[in-house]
């Protein structure tokens, strides 16, 4: 398999103007098994190599600890969070994992022939990071884990791209709720278990965090402290400032969130996230006075943004400001950063792609340009770009990578789309196809297809509409018309990728649809257990539907397009969802007697 990253995307010029980004990062996100959660040391040294030859200066890894929302026991292991002797259960995600709404499957169970493309030897049998399928232990997935992401430290160094080891403050692996009192801890928001920060366990658990990463990680450059995306509303304040050191710190600090319209939650929530952060901050000043502190977190206008004046006007000016853009990079940073870059470094995080649709393209040339440019309009001193794959998001990466390094370039979407195929897709596809691939990036058709990977899979993933069917249709009909006036071998298998990837994205459409029949008929029963809505004529249509599922091309298409560890990751996640959710449905529809 041809392994897939962006060194040969430098497209649009290697110039570097004298007004770049001081920072110019990169966030690869660890979590689904299409990113870096499943990438082993050779696939971080390309990545790097792309990084350096793109002019990016700055990666950080995010790490879940657990203690949120639907991944309360999704503990990463880049941070081994080790107090008063527990060692919480940790793991990098795998396919035999059952988080993020995968069905635990093992390699050779996968359909129709996939199995084939994950060369992998016999003794291993799920698909993940070599560091997680070969542990044996819970304290070598710790040791393996860790040990990867030194070299990967190591490597950044010697690339001249400084390295942010970050985590998410206030929760904490499930073991230690067990450590504290009931009211010494709050339930906040979607269901997020966060503790105050004045609680000696509490504070103790963030001492032993930031210990781990110092310790671990010898010359790390960053530490960046994350704000729970799910803590933002719903804890019972007075409950919580029954902690007289809480109640102390709240009403000498509260003054810096009280505005018309804040609720006291929010409030509480401004004065909670100040106290966690200062904490880390005099913690990381006393043990590593040279490493440098930012906190970031999710941008939605019910999140991080609603605290950040407030956390400016009371959080020291070294700390670094950053903030994924909202509504998963749909908008870009929030004008008021304009005002809070007067005061601090301040960092826009835009979306190379959103985690809500994961399976398909999202062309973001013209936003990510857009995103960009407005940052360094705003006088930011940074940008970094969040992702999860390499290969789909390719074009997105390297315009990022290019405004990054030259923000003030007139070159328009339209200059990008035209240079992008003229070195990838051919002089035809130049003409022909680079006006409809500039069109479906403006019009952000695609981007709105569900196969959203942090929940587990339902007949609604795929689903398109009319003008979405057409869009799909007639690309791949000039792609044909492409391949058919080209020669060269690499532009016509370029061409049969992208291609590839409107055919899959019709054809899920239509196994979506197959397999809803039965879905409902499979919920009725769950819930209602009500054997008579099961009649002969819905369980003929359900299994004639389902027959009809073009299940084995859908599958067999998205394998003829993988050449990057990502897209591995994807097939393997279509494989453990949709294909185990075919025969689980058969399954159910063998079990009734019709």
């Amino acid at each position: 398999m041809k392994q897939a990253f962006f060194g040969f995307l430098i497209i649009i010029s290697s110039q570097v103007f004298a007004q770049s980004f001081e920072i110019r990062g990169v966030l690869p996100w660890h979590n689904f098994l299409s990113g870096p959660t499943a990438w082993n040391e050779e696939d971080y040294k390309k990545y790097l190599d792309d990084c350096q030859k793109n002019n990016i200066n700055f990666i950080e890894f995010h790490n879940y600890t657990g203690g949120g929302e639907r991944y309360f026991n999704y503990v990463e292991p880049m941070i081994k969070i080790q107090y008063k002797n527990v060692l919480p259960v940790t793991g990098f995600d795998h396919s035999g994992m059952a988080r993020w709404g995968y069905l635990p499957m093992k390699i050779k169970d996968f359909g129709f022939g996939t199995d084939q493309l994950f060369n992998t030897s016999s003794d291993v049998a799920y698909f993940g990071a070599q560091c997680s399928v070969l542990a044996t232990t819970n304290k070598e997935r710790y040791e393996k884990a860790q040990n990867l992401m030194q070299k990967v430290l190591k490597m950044a160094h010697q690339r001249d791209i400084q390295m942010a080891m970050g985590f998410e403050f206030g929760v904490a692996p499930p073991e230690y709720a067990s450590l504290r009192t009931k009211d010494d801890m709050y339930w906040m928001g979607e269901g997020s278990l966060v503790y105050n920060p004045f609680d000696p366990d509490a504070t103790g658990i963030l001492y032993a965090t930031i210990d781990d990463i110092l310790e671990t990680y010898k010359g790390i450059d960053w530490i960046g402290l994350w704000l729970n995306e799910h803590c933002m509303f719903g804890v019972d304040a007075q409950k919580a400032l029954k902690n007289k050191h809480m109640q102390k710190y709240y009403n000498e600090n509260v003054k810096y969130y009280e505005k018309d319209g804040v609720s006291q939650s929010l409030k509480f929530l401004g004065v909670w996230a100040q106290a966690y952060i200062q904490k880390a901050y005099d913690y990381i000043k006393l043990k590593a006075p040279k490493t440098k502190i930012l906190i970031s977190g999710w941008g939605s206008e019910s999140q991080m943004a609603l605290l950040l004046k407030g956390l400016d006007k009371s959080l020291p000016r070294d700390i670094v400001f950053s903030m994924l853009n909202p509504q998963q990079g749909e908008k870009g940073h929030p004008s008021f950063f304009k005002n809070i870059a007067k005061n601090r470094k301040v960092w826009a995080i835009p979306w190379l792609e959103g985690d809500a649709s994961l399976w398909h393209l999202q062309p973001r040339v013209n936003t990510t340009r857009e995103q960009v440019k407005k940052a360094y309009a705003d006088e930011l001193d940074g940008v970094i770009a969040i992702h999860w794959r390499t290969e789909e998001i390719k074009l997105n990466w390297s315009t990022f990578a290019f405004f990054a390094s030259n923000p003030d370039d007139t070159k328009s979407t339209a200059q990008i789309y035209k240079a992008y195929c003229e070195k990838e897709l051919g002089n035809y596809a130049t003409k022909h196809l680079s006006p409809e691939l500039l069109a479906l990036d403006l019009s952000s058709v695609l981007n709105s297809i569900e196969s959203p990977v942090y929940y587990p899979y339902t007949p609604a993933w795929g689903r398109l509409d009319k003008e979405q069917v057409e869009v799909c249709k007639k690309i791949i009909t000039i792609i044909d018309k492409c391949i058919a006036k080209e020669k060269d071998k690499v532009i016509i298998s370029n061409l049969n990728w992208l291609k590839a990837c409107f055919e899959f994205t019709l054809l899920f459409n239509e196994v979506s649809t197959s397999l809803e029949p039965v879905w409902k008929l499979r919920d009725s029963y769950h819930i209602e257990l009500n054997k008579k809505a099961l009649t002969k004529q819905s369980l003929e249509y359900a299994k004639k539907s389902l027959n009809n599922a073009p299940i084995e091309k859908m599958l067999k298409m998205f394998a003829s397009k993988v050449r990057s560890r990502g897209e591995l990751g994807e097939l393997s996640s279509i494989n453990q969802r949709v294909w185990r959710e075919y025969q689980l449905l058969n399954e159910f529809l063998e079990n009734q007697k019709f």
